[in-house]
């Protein structure tokens, strides 16, 4: 596995939340320009496969490329085995771990000889309008985004914000007591977007399943529940749809005419251009064995429907 410390750091802070890995909500793009909402190992696997097609200048997820994770990882590439590190990193299921990036613990003061002046800390919370402001703090990059409070040595300090869109804001503060500073940030002029042709039409029910974005284990223990992630698109040119997915086990060599079969629950309603995760508990039970291990196929459906949406959605 080649994931550093600062890349996991780097994918917390731009395809997390409050510095942790999240299983859903997160916005991203992917190598052909694709619009989703995911995990953040959905966005590990899209920076994986952006790589794998040579598109590392592609944006990905917060104005940000592959480029700009393969620097913070200290040069080195993410490889499968690192996108499954972060599915089973990002608290889903419950049960699941959630890497969260975790504050330093501070080295403790030494006994003084004689005694030296203490050093003296202060509050200062860092405010900007709107928030979300990346905040670098003596030039170095704290992974925090505002609004936050910081404890920091009394004296002088450069604080800098920035954030794609807008102009970055920097400011020295002098700190001999807890402060709050506020920040303005100054919108950038967008480049005029040109008119979009739309073609309205009559629209069917479709969709896809994209493996590329699926969890799916490779292997998987008889007697112990094992949750399968199924990623399902609704393509731009379908309708709002319901979906279910089910998983069909069949069997080869010793174990052919057995056959299994677990499905998901119908799906919340997903918009034309939109994805879903559908979660799939599969649990083998021994009779799916005639030895200590045996191969089956993997047959996968989807099922799809017109979901009821209020008038104007």
């Amino acid at each position: 596995m080649t994931l550093t410390e600062e890349g996991k750091k780097w994918l917390a802070t731009y395809a997390g939340e409050g510095g942790c890995f999240q299983p859903e909500g997160i916005d991203y793009t992917d190598a052909d320009g694709n619009e989703h909402t995911g995990s953040t190992g959905d966005v590990a696997n899209a920076l994986y496969v952006a790589h794998l097609v040579g598109k590392d200048d592609a944006v990905i997820v917060a104005g940000k490329t592959y480029e700009d994770f393969k620097e913070a990882n200290g040069g080195n590439d993410i490889d499968l085995d690192d996108v499954d590190w972060v599915y089973k990193h990002d608290g889903f299921p419950p049960d699941e771990p959630q890497y969260c990036i975790t504050t330093p613990t501070p080295t403790p003061t030494p006994t003084p000889t004689p005694t030296p002046t203490p050093v003296r800390t202060h509050k200062l919370t860092i405010t900007s309008e709107p928030s979300g402001a990346m905040i670098y703090i003596d030039g170095k990059d704290t992974y925090r985004l505002t609004p936050e409070t910081f404890d920091l040595e009394e004296g002088v300090h450069e604080i800098k914000l920035t954030k794609d869109g807008y102009a970055d804001y920097e400011t020295t503060v002098t700190l001999y007591a807890d402060r709050t500073i506020h920040a303005v940030l100054t919108e950038l002029t967008p480049t005029p977007v040109p008119p979009i042709e739309i073609e309205v039409r009559r629209g069917v029910v479709k969709g896809r399943i994209s493996i590329g974005e699926s969890r799916i284990p490779r292997s998987i223990t008889v007697g112990s529940k094992v949750t399968f992630r199924i990623r399902v698109e609704n393509p731009s040119d379908g309708v709002t749809s319901i979906y279910k997915v089910t998983l069909d086990f069949v069997g080869t060599g010793d174990v052919a005419g057995k056959s299994y079969r677990f499905a998901s629950d119908w799906s919340e309603p997903v918009a034309p251009g939109d994805g879903i995760s559908l979660y799939v508990d599969v649990l083998m039970p021994e009779t799916a064995l005639v030895d200590t291990s045996a191969v089956y196929e993997l047959w996968l459906t989807l099922e799809g429907d017109y979901a009821t949406v209020p008038a104007g959605v």
